[in-house]
């Protein structure tokens, strides 16, 4: 008769899971460099795997069908950059005359603040050149981060194609090798999760191009029916925010105002943030749903949560990486007995 195993008190295995979150958490820190770009080249690989398997099909080998897929992806997004800097090439030849403008809307305010509330002018422009300076003293010293740190950032973008590369051309090697990682009976479900995991991730990806598509086309409709200045750079930004949850739609909202107040009326500035914000509403409430559909169920809380938890560890990289992230996180999560209600937590609860 075999004796009964001992299940470990709960502080213990408390204990356990909370070592390996923070070692988790520092493994991501410290190797953010290499485990971003391959995260970023795990999700466009699963986006690019139709087109590489279609060119399979019609003889072409795995490795050049993978070198035509990346290229493919590479001038998509060159043409996107390009678009984008061909829209800021103007706004920056204007920034000047949009700070002088700045300036002469902060001294209307500061005048107004003086006859409303009796807060002396001297004070505020006092606070304002204090603020101003701490601000510079910010700039300043991510500019010079910025530059320093230029050659990563080209590495980053380097490498991101060539992971997508050996992902695509290895993805065959790399099923191989989960399925050795566990026992010859839940070989089904390791082929189950990986076939889902793929199905989610591209759906949320495509769906997330498309709806981003369309609420550009929305929000440079508005801006240009109100006839603000940017409307086709305001836009597209707007949109390209719109792919981070709740927040990018804060500092959408912030830009516009602060620029078309630079270049119009207060009036014109508040009905295009009201449009933005109602366009907002549209996208949460009717595109998403449709567009994205539920591949993703995930709840609000805890998206919001894993945005913020992102942007910690690996920056604005991880605020864009972390809902496919808990996507997956939540297939795997669903499928272990012993981690359920952990997937229960993440679910929308529906």
């Amino acid at each position: 008769m075999r004796p009964l195993q001992k299940r470990e008190p709960f502080y213990i295995r408390l204990s356990h899971t909370l070592l390996s979150l923070v070692l988790i958490v520092i493994i991501l820190r410290t190797m953010k460099e290499i485990l971003a770009p391959v995260a970023f080249g795990f999700i466009f690989a699963i986006l690019l795997l139709p087109v590489a398997q279609g060119l399979e099909r019609i003889r072409f080998s795995r490795g050049l069908a993978a070198t035509v897929a990346v290229l493919l992806f590479i001038l998509f997004m060159a043409g996107l950059l390009y678009f984008i800097s061909w829209q800021t090439s103007s706004f920056l030849t204007d920034l000047p005359l949009l700070e002088k403008r700045l300036m002469v809307q902060a001294n209307e305010l500061t005048l107004w603040i003086d006859e409303k509330f009796k807060i002396d002018s001297d004070q505020q422009i006092a606070w304002i050149n204090e603020t101003a300076a701490k601000s510079i003293t910010t700039v300043s010293s991510f500019a010079m981060n910025a530059v320093s740190s230029v050659s990563a950032i080209l590495i980053f973008l380097i490498f991101i194609p060539m992971y997508t590369f050996f992902l695509l051309f290895y993805r065959k090697l790399l099923v191989r090798f989960l399925l050795k990682l566990f026992h010859r009976d839940h070989a089904d479900e390791v082929h189950e999760v990986i076939a889902h995991a793929r199905v989610v991730v591209k759906s949320y990806v495509v769906g997330l191009f498309i709806e981003m598509v369309v609420v550009a086309v929305l929000n440079i409709s508005a801006l240009l029916l109100l006839g603000v200045k940017y409307a086709v750079l305001l836009g597209t930004l707007g949109a390209i925010f719109n792919i981070i949850p709740y927040l990018g739609m804060i500092v959408t909202i912030i830009i516009t105002l602060i620029v078309t107040l630079t270049t119009a009326t207060p009036a014109m500035a508040l009905w295009a943030a009201l449009s933005l914000f109602g366009i907002h509403l549209v996208d949460a409430n009717v595109l998403l749903p449709r567009i994205v559909g539920s591949k993703v169920s995930i709840n609000a809380m805890i998206t919001l949560l894993g945005v913020f938890v992102g942007s910690m560890i690996w920056g604005i990289a991880g605020m864009f990486i972390s809902i496919p992230a808990m996507a997956l996180l939540k297939i795997i999560f669903d499928r272990v007995p012993s981690l359920k209600p952990w997937g229960i937590l993440m679910g929308s609860g529906e």
